[in-house]
């Protein structure tokens, strides 16, 4: 039997929570360095949310789920966009504040962050592929990253498909049944979590399931 394969998409407030706690210019030398700062911490991380985001990436750039199941990490050009947007977007003045960073570091941030972890874990890119899906309740813009989930799924319907948010609505909706159920959606804490109980041996039975109609 062929090991169990696990699909990752990261939403856009993940990789944002890594740029502004990591810090612009994004460099992979002090992303590394935080990760080896944090290595003894407990899930969730006392330092708050964001710190569990930079967790969930650092696990995911190993390329395993645990044992020999591969995990894989993808996006879309609608993730990109929207991360290389709100790093460059004032941080006030707005009704979204972004990162403030210059246009030359955004485009980096993407470049180097999104296109690291996806060449680590070798995962790829759906480009612009695909439509909004559990649209309502959800709006477009999440909409299109629920809707990278559902071609994933659709692309390989044995493997494990994850939507790693930090919208509360968004993980209200799948905690509801409210969204179709190709996908898990969870927080980065969890899925930091759900990987470290993995690789200890005791499967992904803590994480919330997809329990609405396909």
């Amino acid at each position: 039997m062929d090991p169990q394969r696990h699909v990752v998409v990261l939403d856009c407030n993940i990789y944002l929570d890594v740029a502004r706690v990591v810090g612009g210019p994004f460099t992979w030398a002090k992303f590394d360095a935080l990760v080896a700062q944090m290595a003894k911490e407990p899930v969730p991380s006392p330092r708050g949310p964001a710190f569990d985001s930079v967790r969930v990436v650092a696990l995911c750039m190993s390329g395993r789920f645990a044992g020999d199941e591969p995990l894989e990490v993808w996006t879309n050009a609608h993730i990109d966009r929207m991360v290389r947007a709100k790093a460059s977007d004032p941080t006030e003045g707005v009704e979204l504040p972004g990162l403030g960073w210059s246009i030359e570091d955004s485009e980096e941030l993407v470049d180097l962050l999104i296109g690291g972890v996806i060449d680590a874990s070798s995962g790829g890119s759906l480009g612009s592929e695909g439509f909004p899906d559990g649209d309502p309740p959800l709006d477009h813009e999440d909409g299109l990253v629920f809707g990278a989930c559902r071609l994933l799924a659709g692309d390989d319907p044995l493997s494990n498909v994850y939507c790693v948010t930090w919208d509360m609505s968004f993980l209200q909706a799948h905690r509801d049944g409210r969204l179709p159920a190709h996908s898990r959606v969870v927080n980065a804490s969890q899925m930091a979590a759900a990987i470290r109980i993995a690789r200890k041996g005791f499967g992904i039975s803590s994480m919330p399931k997809p329990t609405a109609v396909s």
